[in-house]
């Protein structure tokens, strides 16, 4: 599976609200298989379409078409993320290493800071890392 380095905070913590039904079904499918496999390889990708991306209503052929601003943000906070984990693009991991480095640095007082311009960031911190994913990792 790839996923970007911006959607290592994002998984932990989905939910349907505030998404095209589209993507968020998708984005489900995606959480669901991590669950049922934590020992499954995950590719890091950095400023370059995911699995995720797949269904994004603004996903064009070679970039984010929602607005010049947002391409450039998605690019910049793959980049954030991959520093604040310390993590390779393109290099692949297991689901679990991963996601427990991204619930372990990107924790309730830093994704204020390294999510800050996100728009569904209210959402996060209200709703927080599901428990449940958590737990499913450990396996």
């Amino acid at each position: 599976m790839k996923i970007r380095a911006h959607h290592l905070q994002c998984i932990p913590r989905f939910y349907h609200g505030g998404y095209d039904k589209r993507f968020a079904e998708n984005m489900k499918r995606i959480c669901q298989r991590i669950r049922k496999n934590p020992n499954m390889k995950i590719k890091v990708l950095s400023g370059r379409f995911d699995d995720i991306c797949g269904k994004c209503l603004y996903k064009s052929k070679d970039k984010c078409a929602q607005s010049p601003e947002i391409a450039k943000w998605v690019i910049f906070q793959d980049k954030k993320i991959m520093g604040c984990l310390k993590l390779k693009p393109n290099k692949t991991y297991t689901a679990k290493d991963v996601f427990n480095l991204s619930m372990e640095k990107i924790n309730p007082k830093t994704i204020s800071k390294v999510c800050r311009d996100c728009i569904l960031l209210k959402n996060c911190m209200k709703i927080g890392v599901n428990n449940s994913f958590r737990k499913d990792l450990q396996r």
